[in-house]
């Protein structure tokens, strides 16, 4: 919603300019305002280039697109109302601000002109759209993104009530090596791999670096690290290596581990046990997820709010 409120009146004399134009049908009425087919036109194109629309997509999809556009036009009609009756206010100053970023997207007044032309709307036209959409940015703004602020002290208590929650899980820090064998190869061709691997493995465990022998023999993209995987948490790795990789003790070497993409022989260079985030580490995160949550929810309830003290009729329409 941000993103759309922040760019819209720049996207609109952009579409403009390049003939995306709508009828005059009306597609839904919001107390009494008519919303047009235009109006729609140009919510699609914000939600989907115009060309993929009109060429791409199949017709289940350009319905489900049209009705999330219809949606996102009502709510914004909304906004514009509310944030009228509430009384926001826009200054001049910041219309003209509008108005000169939308100019710079042209090389020469003259493309600019060309466009309000092509449009049919004249400059006063285009700043009542710039004041629409910064009403209804300002709106959202002061209902939405101010009121899903979350304070410092309420994420340090929500952090030491839940401290369980914020664990870094166990990992082992591994070396790798992969003698592989390709999905064509002969029963031949995979005991000749078997061999090499297991007199590889006897290398390592009579104590041969490790690190070279991965860099001279493994076939990954990790051989140039000296088969070094770093930390790795559980998850990660192809479930037959990482159930021996997390038994290992540190230092030991596995037995050969044989997948799909062959040969494995891991090393476990250190094991590190579940460990307690401090705040600080998780204090940013936390931050952004809570308020994105309360954005959403704040959203959700002013929408109800606002539709069930309206009325609203949307017009079934036989356009694809």
């Amino acid at each position: 919603m941000k993103k759309f409120l922040r760019c819209g009146f720049l996207i609109t004399i952009l579409l403009y300019s390049y003939g995306v134009f709508g009828s005059d049908q009306t597609v839904a009425v919001v107390n009494g305002v008519t919303l047009t087919e235009s109006d729609l036109q140009r919510i699609i194109n914000e939600l989907l280039p115009a060309t993929f629309y009109h060429q791409t997509i199949t017709s289940e999809k350009k319905a489900e697109l049209r009705k999330k556009a219809i949606d996102e036009l009502i709510k914004r009609e909304l906004y514009y109302q509310e944030a009228k009756r509430v009384g926001i206010k826009v200054d001049k100053s910041e219309i003209n601000q509008g108005l000169e970023s939308i100019k710079k997207r042209f090389k020469s007044k003259k493309e600019y002109k060309d466009a309000l032309k092509q449009a049919g709307i004249t400059e006063d036209d285009l700043k009542k759209d710039i004041e629409r959409n910064l009403l209804i940015q300002k709106f959202y703004q002061k209902e939405v993104i101010e009121k899903s602020k979350v304070s410092d002290e309420y994420l340090k208590d929500y952090y030491e009530k839940n401290k369980k929650d914020f664990l870094r899980p166990e990992a082992v820090h591994i070396r790798h090596i992969l003698i592989k064998i390709e999905p064509t190869a002969t029963e031949e061709q995979k005991k000749e791999k078997k061999r090499q691997a297991k007199e590889i493995l006897s290398r390592a465990r009579q104590g041969e670096d490790f690190g070279m022998l991965a860099y001279n023999y493994s076939a990954d993209d990790w051989r140039v690290k000296g088969g070094d995987l770093g930390l790795i948490h559980r998850g990660r790795l192809l479930p037959e290596l990482e159930e021996v990789a997390f038994k290992l003790k540190p230092g030991e070497i596995s037995d050969l581990i044989e997948t799909i993409y062959g040969f494995h022989i891991i090393r476990l260079e250190e094991k590190l046990p579940p460990t307690q985030l401090s705040f600080d580490e998780i204090k940013d995160n936390l931050k952004k997820e809570m308020e994105k949550k309360k954005q959403r929810d704040l959203e959700e309830n002013l929408i109800k709010l606002l539709k069930d003290k309206s009325e609203i009729k949307i017009v079934e329409s036989s356009n694809d």
